[in-house]
């Protein structure tokens, strides 16, 4: 029960559209940024959601594979 919650849960990755529409903005504003440390916040700002998300999808996809596992037994 508690794995077929957990499959539901991960099988949703477009929760992972918020930080990503989030990250464009911030690359547009520091491309836009006249100073130095402005530009540089908003970059670190888009890469922090960009890591993120490739952190969640990777969860997800490692403990997807996981559940197979464990249901085909």
């Amino acid at each position: 029960m508690k794995g077929r919650i957990l499959r539901d849960l991960t099988l949703s990755d477009l929760t992972m559209v918020g930080p990503l529409i989030l990250a464009v903005p911030a690359f547009a504003r520091a491309a836009w940024a006249d100073d130095a440390l402005a530009r540089w916040a908003w970059i670190a700002v888009g890469v922090t959601m960009l890591v993120v998300c490739g952190t969640y999808l990777i969860w997800a996809w490692r403990r997807r594979h996981q559940l197979q596992e464990e249901t085909q037994r």
